[in-house]
């Protein structure tokens, strides 16, 4: 792919790429189709799942299909019931709207949810539902020993110290161009200019895809695992070699 070529020629050394995968929590074929995709890459992939949509029973189920290698996996928070809490402006779970009490609660909630459900499978990182969250959001998670977020490239407020913030920069399917010919164009660049960075996160939304989708994926990860200048990673790898890791 010319696109990961061009990228990589433009860095000084290797490049980390993480894929994290959003709204997870309910078996479909979907689901099953893009576990397929990593398993058949041997590519390690963030699931970021919405703790009131897991249940025991659907966890199991998650489990058979993604089979018994731990490692290639990080299961992670995504909010807690992915609903939206702002009457105006963008959409947010752990927006302004809310009292500091509501979001630790919330963030608490779903972590003991998780980590009941999930036990050991669990990572204490977390994805905000469209990757916006608040600073007393970021408080409350560094409160309860988070390790880690990750949101959109270049997101609002900063994050601190204490809790890195792993950012994905390229969207794969929740695009806005109204032509299919620019959003394509535009999310080769978004790969490039992340590759380049050093750091490439790439977010999909498995509901959202559609053959021709899946067929793009498959070659995504194939032309990525060719690279020997690309290292796939998950959160822990990130944690491992950031700068904000002393906590």
């Amino acid at each position: 792919m010319r696109t990961i070529e061009r990228g990589c020629d433009q860095t000084d050394g290797s490049s980390a790429v993480f894929f994290r995968a959003d709204d997870i929590g309910i078996p479909s074929r979907h689901f099953q189709l893009l576990i397929d995709c990593f398993i058949k890459h041997r590519m390690p992939l963030c699931l970021a799942a919405v703790p009131s949509w897991i249940t025991d029973k659907r966890f199991s189920e998650l489990k058979q299909l993604t089979g018994t290698d731990s490692t290639q996996w990080c299961w992670h928070q995504h909010g807690r019931t992915h609903r939206n809490f702002e009457r105006d402006g963008k959409k947010q779970e752990f927006g302004p709207s809310r009292t500091r009490e509501e979001i630790k609660n919330s963030l608490r909630n779903g972590k003991r949810r998780l980590e009941s459900i999930m036990a050991e499978e669990f990572q204490l990182y977390f994805t905000p539902p469209w990757n916006r969250c608040s600073a007393v959001t970021i408080e409350s998670l560094v409160e309860l020993n988070f390790s880690g977020l990750s949101r959109s490239r270049g997101a609002k407020p900063e994050t601190v110290e204490e809790l890195p913030d792993f950012q994905v920069g390229v969207d794969l399917h929740t695009r806005k161009e109204i032509s299919p010919h620019v959003g394509f164009e535009n999310l080769l660049s978004e790969l490039e200019k992340t590759i380049i960075s050093g750091q490439c996160g790439i977010m999909i939304h498995h509901q959202r895809m559609n053959n021709r989708a899946f067929d793009f994926l498959d070659l995504l990860l194939a032309a990525i695992k060719a690279s020997p200048r690309l290292t796939p990673v998950l959160f822990n790898n990130l944690l491992a070699i950031s700068p904000t890791t002393d906590k």
